[in-house]
């Protein structure tokens, strides 16, 4: 079987490219190519709509020339999205005349969409959509039981996937906890990813004050994003600036490490995200955790035994979780032994054995 994965260039390359690897490995023949904006500084729907006609046409020509049994994008569910997906199969299915199944992979997903009333959304580019997108892979239960209240025939195709996980990616050494300091025998608390009120970052400071051992804790904030500056701003507000080391954006492959160097991990994230990675990394990494009931976080783990859920936008909760954690060295390392073996259910081979498996189906 022939895949053709459209990768977007700014966003999910290494899960994209894990599953190009993995599945090439077992037998199947794949190649990737760009599919989502190569340059973010292009603004405006005019200028946005164009380049997702010029990709379109760039997947058009590696069709004609690679002739794949399937089409296979990772794309989100989403409104900006849906208008670039419903741009690409409509011209594919103008100047593509070979067989071709389509499958699209959302990552996250903001399912608002489906409950629009714009007649672009509710008439052309959902029913378009539904009709001839042949597979869809969504990475959570809530999300599949969400589509099928609004349409029950989308989520007759959605497979539920996960996210493959790297261990090796996450394993940290000397020289790193050097440069950034991490070889003392404070608790190391991380928050990792981009700095937007969405992901619970402002929650993770507000807990600060209420951390009974705070005094006995380094606090690390690694990531940069819209919010970053007023994260700061807050963190001088609330007295707490002592306490947290402000790393900002740390490049993607030294970031990894920083899982293998800590001892929590706290991401009480409300974003629409399908499988969190920041989590699921925390997991292969062995962390103890605390974070939100999100998506496929509900689908995989359970709470002692690799979690602390807490509410979304509640410092107090995340406060009472961090001290428990500091408190009980038994329950952080049953949560780390937990979370290593789970870990191997989001292999490389298994996730592609079953990607396989639906792909087969079609």
């Amino acid at each position: 079987m022939k895949v053709l994965i459209g990768i977007n260039p700014k966003g999910h390359i290494h899960l994209a490219t894990d599953e190009l690897e993995g599945l090439n490995r077992i037998g199947m023949q794949c190649r990737s190519i760009r599919y989502g904006r190569k340059d973010y500084s292009v603004k405006g729907p005019a200028a946005r709509m164009l380049d997702a006609v010029l990709n379109s046409f760039n997947i058009i020509s590696a069709l004609y020339k690679m002739a794949p049994d399937i089409l296979y994008l990772n794309s989100r569910l989403e409104p900006v999205a849906s208008i670039r997906d419903f741009i690409t199969l409509f011209l594919i299915k103008c100047f593509y005349y070979r067989k071709l199944k389509v499958v699209i992979k959302s990552h996250g997903s903001d399912l608002s969409v489906l409950q629009s009333r714009s007649i672009l959304y509710k008439w052309v580019i959902i029913p378009y959509l539904t009709r001839h997108v042949d597979l869809w892979l969504f990475l959570s239960r809530e999300e599949r039981e969400s589509v099928s209240r609004y349409n029950a025939r989308m989520a007759e195709k959605i497979s539920i996937t996960c996210n493959i996980i790297e261990p090796s990616r996450h394993i940290s050494n000397t020289s790193f906890k050097n440069k950034y300091n991490l070889n003392h025998d404070s608790m190391k608390i991380l928050f990792i990813g981009r700095v937007v009120y969405e992901k619970g970052v402002f929650d993770f400071l507000k807990a600060i004050p209420l951390v009974d051992s705070k005094d006995k804790c380094d606090f690390i904030l690694v990531g940069d994003g819209e919010d970053f500056d007023k994260v700061k701003q807050l963190a001088d507000d609330i007295g707490v600036t002592p306490y947290v080391r402000f790393l900002g954006w740390v490049e993607q492959g030294e970031a990894e490490n920083f899982y293998g160097s800590v001892d929590i991990l706290v991401y009480p994230t409300f974003y629409g995200e399908g499988f969190p990675m920041v989590i699921f990394k925390g997991v292969a990494s062995g962390l103890a955790i605390v974070t939100t009931k999100i998506r496929a976080a509900i689908d995989h783990l359970s709470m002692p035994e690799n979690v602390i859920w807490v509410e979304p936008k509640n410092e107090t909760q995340i406060a009472h979780a961090i001290d428990l954690l500091i408190r009980n060295d038994k329950l952080r390392q049953s949560m780390s032994t937990n979370n290593k073996r789970l870990a191997t259910q989001f292999s490389r081979d298994k996730i592609c054995y079953e990607m396989n498996e639906v792909f087969m189906s079609l």
